[in-house]
């Protein structure tokens, strides 16, 4: 049969309506979706860190959930975008839990659809793991102008990240997976988080004199302390912000919370199947809610011998709502000592969430009496706990294995938020120097030349018990240092001699110390300033012949107050007047 010109367009009438059937068909399940961020900051150095949740709002009218053959559509949420990638921490899907620690909410209108979870994991990507979830909707909801589903709870581990540069800002991608026509997004990329340091750690520190236990100062207390600042307002969260030291989050208004708190009648949570066990259930939320306190591990290394032990005890904090709790402390005896410290808040929300909070940890050192052993404390403090699932090793299966929030091992201890970055860290810094007690002797005047030679006695009275019983000093042994001052040339070199035990005296005439490595001038007349690393030194010179046959002149040292004892020593100009201590400018020398 031949069609002729008239007879085939009804045919292709027929045709075209077929084919128009089927575009409309083909756009049958289709939404269109605005994308709207809440990014949030992140701590550049975390392991775990919540980021910012998204809203798929509806736009315009005619959305239909579902393919274009009217099976399931699912969205693709990649956080690989914009030239940053960032693998997720939550947990992954298993047979017997649909627990991820994400949360999704939706309006009524999407009941039907019961958007889910179908898959968290992570995935390399040109080089760079990036985090994945995947989103299932059943067909047929009709949502409208307004409606939306929201994803929250997103954990990312920054510190595997582009997130471990400070200042970034990280990004996820939307995609619609298994029908191109299924979803639309504008944007479909959209900025989740930015990272920040977590804390500013400095360390200040002090001397410690072994001359004066238990604690090293003559008067007073040590003026040490590690002071750890917040690098941004909202870096530490306490578990229980409105339960102040407790160890059960506290469902109130201090709390950071996600949006069930907001009207049921407005939108609905997901809800797994199976349902969740309780403690499943509050691993999912509220958002912010972690499986912890953000910690602090505080170190101490190269103590001494010196050191008897190490007191902590909880910080003080620059406000009356947060504090550092001291949880545990321990000494590995091998000069290694270590703290961890919980961060506790009375009202997350209202005021630790907009104040940058300093807290103060001050190790308390108590010395062994008599010893003479000295060295520098060193401190350091990292964000904790440390470890886990980190890379791009697959999201964790056993919540219990890794707590969140976490962190990498990064040691602070500078000051520099530049230098707190993953893999880096800074040297840990003194916290406390302890030195030996010296005593300091002014000879006005010797001389070694023209015949002349300088005797030089120096008693080290540190062994007195014998006279003054338990007011006596702690017996002392060290040695003697001798800086020579030319009357014409200034300083010209030094000489150190043996140890002198407690109870006994150096004796010994200036040209034996002359014309050695560290003082090369063989001939000398000038001043000279002693230290001994004992305490109660006395000394005397006395100038005679190089026969020592015939003495020209004697007397006694001036003793020099040791200037690191506290309003001793060494005094300036705008000390003169000091009605507290009555002592004038100057060195204050006395016998």
């Amino acid at each position: 049969m031949t069609l002729t010109k008239a007879s085939r367009m009804p045919v292709l009438a027929a045709a075209l309506c077929l084919l128009l059937m089927g575009f409309a068909g083909a756009s049958y399940g289709a939404v269109r979706f605005d994308v709207v961020p809440s990014p949030t900051e992140v701590i550049n150095t975390g392991l775990s860190e919540v980021t910012g949740s998204f809203n798929l709002v509806v736009r315009g009218s005619g959305n239909v959930t579902g393919t274009s053959m009217g099976g399931n559509a699912q969205i693709g949420i990649i956080y690989n975008s914009n030239g940053t990638f960032m693998p997720v921490d939550n947990t992954a899907l298993t047979e017997t839990t649909s627990n991820t620690g994400i949360v999704i909410f939706f309006t009524r209108a999407f009941a039907t659809a019961n958007p889910r979870i179908l898959s968290v994991f992570n995935q390399t990507i040109n080089g760079k793991c990036s985090g994945q979830l995947t989103i299932n909707m059943l067909p047929n909801a009709t949502p409208g102008e307004g409606d939306f589903i929201r994803v929250e709870g997103v954990r990312g581990r920054i510190s595997a990240s582009s997130g471990a540069t400070q200042g970034t800002d990280l990004y996820a991608s939307l995609q619609s997976i298994n029908d191109p026509a299924a979803n639309s997004f504008t944007p479909d990329a959209v900025r989740v988080a930015k990272s920040l340091p977590g804390m500013v750690v400095e360390i200040k520190s002090d001397n410690l004199l072994l001359c004066f236990p238990s604690f090293g100062k003559y008067s007073g207390s040590p003026a040490y302390a590690i002071k750890i600042t917040e690098g941004f307002a909202r870096a530490f969260v306490d578990l229980a912000a409105g339960v102040a030291g407790g160890s059960t989050p506290g469902a109130t208004i201090y709390d950071r919370v996600d949006s069930g708190a907001l009207s049921a009648n407005l939108y609905i949570p997901y809800i797994p199947d199976p349902p969740l066990t309780p403690k499943q259930s509050l691993a999912a939320g509220p958002l912010g809610v972690p499986t912890n306190s953000t910690q602090f591990t505080v170190y101490l290394d190269s103590i001494p011998a010196s050191v008897k032990e190490i007191g902590w005890s909880d910080s003080t904090s620059s406000t009356s709502f947060s504090y550092l709790k001291l949880v545990s402390s321990t000494t590995d005896g091998a000069g290694n000592a270590a703290a961890v410290y919980s961060y506790e808040t009375t009202n997350q929300t209202n005021s630790s969430d907009i104040t940058v909070e300093t807290f103060t940890v001050t190790p308390v050192i108590t010395l062994v009496k008599a010893s003479i052993a000295t060295g520098t404390v060193n401190a350091a403090v990292t964000l904790s706990p440390n470890g886990g699932s980190s890379v791009c090793e697959k999201p964790k299966n056993k919540p219990d294995l890794d707590v969140q929030p976490r962190f990498s091992l990064v040691p602070m201890s500078d000051g520099v938020v530049a230098n707190e970055v993953p893999g880096g860290g800074e040297p840990s810094r003194p916290y406390a120097v302890i030195i030996r007690c010296n005593c300091y002797m002014l000879f006005t005047y010797v001389t070694s030349a023209a015949g002349f030679n300088t005797g030089i006695a120096v008693a080290n009275t540190s062994q007195d018990t014998q006279v003054f019983g338990k007011f006596g000093a702690a017996p002392q042994t060290g040695n003697i240092t001798f800086y020579f001052y030319s009357a014409t040339q200034g300083y010209r070199g030094y000489f150190v001699t043996d140890d002198v035990p407690f109870g006994q005296s150096y004796v010994g005439a200036l040209s034996q110390m002359l014309g050695n490595t560290t003082m090369p001038d063989t001939t000398f007349t000038g001043y000279v300033i002693a230290q001994s690393q004992f305490q109660f030194c006395h000394a005397i010179s006395y100038i005679a012949d190089n026969a020592f046959a015939a003495t020209a002149q004697g007397y006694a040292a001036m003793i020099i107050p040791d200037p690191t004892i506290k309003s001793a020593g060494v005094r300036t100009a705008s000390d003169a007047g000091d009605v507290l201590f009555n002592c004038p400018a100057g060195e204050g020398l006395n016998n």
